[in-house]
């Protein structure tokens, strides 16, 4: 209880305020004690109220001047004197210190002994502390019910403003209305408060413990107007209850105390929430983590499951793989350990973020997760019959989503995308073309990138060889052909490279040279010679037809 309501007891009805009286309103009070030695500091508590005759001061001032220095850094709540016993009045430099601090001195009369104060008071803080812990129960148990009935948060928002008599906010962790409702008849409406309380954070930034803040002058045209913040969590931070009054006279405490239960209640049915939403989502995880791991054989398994996805009757299906990059110049093992619920929450958040980008490109889709990843199963219009993932309408559109999350959150996301299929059962061969594709992106150096899946060519084969067996193939394949100067050289394989490009036509290597026929039958039997190769041989033909696409890769 506040100080200025303790005083107002009959027993404190002779007492005078001699000095602090600027703290007498905000001094808050939780317990009393009384004063029997001089090094009473020692043993005082923030926001107590010591009582003392001040007898082992009577003959030296200048130690009750330290001791309510003292006390006013420990936070104490004032300290009460009884005058006119040991000590005659209060010294002139004490109520001076007092008043610079803000530290209530009360002079007590002599109707009452400071056995008989201490007990009168301490029993008046417990009993309003029994009405304020029964009034937390009941309010407990009344919001409690409304959850067991099945009443929904809005209806709780709802019974607390009622209580307090005061419209209340449910704001999510940005700070956005989720819920509200209106207090008394002739308050404002809580979404006329909102851009006040935003301006009144904006500096501050929200509170992690229960906060009263003053709405800035510009917001409200009462300046006694306040709003009293309590966070929301579970196992991570879920909003703010945010009350909006003139709170000037009205208990702080049945307040705040209404607004905890409200807010565990809230998080409660949030867990609750929370719960039903994972478990339906660990359904779909493994249901379709079996379907894509081509664990599910029955098509009439697949078809029933699917049907509550809407993935039935769609022309194409394509399947894209995305991932959160990581940090640049950072392994897996190298990156700090973190708790599991915060992985937990960090995956939960980046799955939200992914469902409302996919959503916006306003088709049919089905999102799950999968190791680390998070897999997408688009249905999309019908295409060419030639089409492959490059060269979809939906390459650009993903290009544009992971740019928006780049912008609007700071996530940076890659997408690996399939090739387009036809038919349902064959989404786990899109699905493995797209994890390939987003694992190439990341050998390759990108970050923030939509790769689409293309079939592997000769050469991204042989980049998956040493580089010094491929070199020892090069040499081994154009041996003495290689020791020629280089003008030489570059005629000879030039016109040995034409030659398998024209499938061993003689004339039409010619035509394409710019030389007579007779220069590429030399050039060719010069070939032949340095190499020790046959070279119309259709293994040496393989043989030589690699080497030349090695060539690109060795320089």
């Amino acid at each position: 209880m506040q100080l200025h309501q303790l005083l107002a007891l009959p027993i404190y009805r002779n007492a005078r305020i001699v000095a602090g009286g600027s703290g007498l309103n905000g001094s808050q009070v939780l317990s009393v004690n009384i004063m029997d030695a001089p090094d009473i500091i020692h043993y005082l508590k923030p926001h107590e109220l010591l009582l003392t005759t001040a007898y082992a001061m009577k003959d030296h001032p200048e130690s009750l001047l330290a001791l309510v220095t003292n006390m006013a850094e420990v936070g104490c709540a004032g300290i009460a004197i009884k005058t006119k016993r040991f000590l005659e009045e209060v010294p002139e430099s004490v109520v001076q210190r007092a008043d610079e601090l803000g530290f209530p001195i009360i002079e007590l009369s002599l109707d009452y002994s400071i056995g008989e104060l201490a007990n009168h008071s301490l029993s008046h803080i417990l009993e309003k502390r029994t009405d304020e812990l029964h009034y937390a129960l009941t309010t407990h148990k009344q919001l409690s019910q409304m959850i067991m009935k099945g009443q929904s948060i809005p209806e709780i928002i709802e019974a607390l403003a009622s209580l307090i008599g005061a419209p209340v906010l449910l704001l999510n962790t940005e700070l956005e209305q989720v819920e509200g409702c209106p207090g008394p008849a002739g308050d404002p409406g809580p979404v006329d408060w909102l851009p006040a309380i935003q301006s009144a954070l904006a500096d501050l930034g929200p509170p992690d413990a229960f906060a009263e803040l003053q709405l800035p002058p510009s917001a409200s045209p009462n300046s006694e107007t306040g709003v009293r913040l309590l966070p929301i969590y579970t196992f991570q931070l879920e909003g703010y209850l945010a009350a909006i009054s003139e709170w000037a006279g009205r208990d702080q405490a049945l307040t705040r105390h209404a607004m905890e239960q409200a807010a565990n209640v809230i998080g409660l049915e949030l867990v609750k929430r929370q719960a039903v939403q994972e478990r339906s989502r660990r359904y779909k995880n493994e249901f379709f983590s079996d379907f894509v791991d081509g664990l599910i054989t029955s098509e009439q398994e697949l078809m029933h499951r699917s049907r509550y996805y809407d993935l039935l009757h769609h022309p194409v299906y394509v399947c894209a793989v995305a991932k959160r990059d990581p940090s640049r110049g950072n392994t897996q093992t190298s990156e700090p350990l973190v708790p599991a619920d915060a992985q937990i929450s960090d995956r939960d958040r980046n799955y939200q973020l992914l469902k409302n980008a996919f959503a916006e490109l306003e088709l049919p889709f089905v999102l799950f997760t999968k190791n680390d990843t998070f897999c997408c199963l688009l249905a999309i219009p019908a295409l060419n019959s030639e089409a492959q993932a490059g060269d979809q309408p939906l390459i650009p559109q993903l290009k544009q989503m992971i740019q928006r999350l780049q912008e609007e959150t700071s996530v940076p996301v890659s997408v690996g995308v399939g090739n387009p299929v036809s038919k349902l059962t064959d989404i786990p061969l899109s699905y493995k073309e797209a994890v390939k594709a987003l694992a190439h992106g990341y050998e390759t150096g990108k970050q923030r990138f939509v790769q689409p899946y293309r079939e592997k060519d000769l050469t991204n084969l042989l980049r998956l060889l040493p580089r010094e067996e491929m070199r020892e193939y090069y040499e081994q394949t154009f041996k003495e052909l290689l020791q020629l100067e280089d003008k030489e050289r570059g005629e000879l394989m030039k016109t040995l490279h034409m030659f398998y490009e024209t499938h061993c036509q003689l004339a039409e290597t010619a035509k394409r040279l710019y030389v007579h026929r007779n220069t590429v039958i030399y050039r060719l039997d010069k070939c032949q010679r340095l190499t020790g190769r046959e070279l119309r041989d259709a293994v040496e033909s393989l043989r030589f037809r690699t080497a030349f696409a090695m060539e690109s890769l060795l320089t």
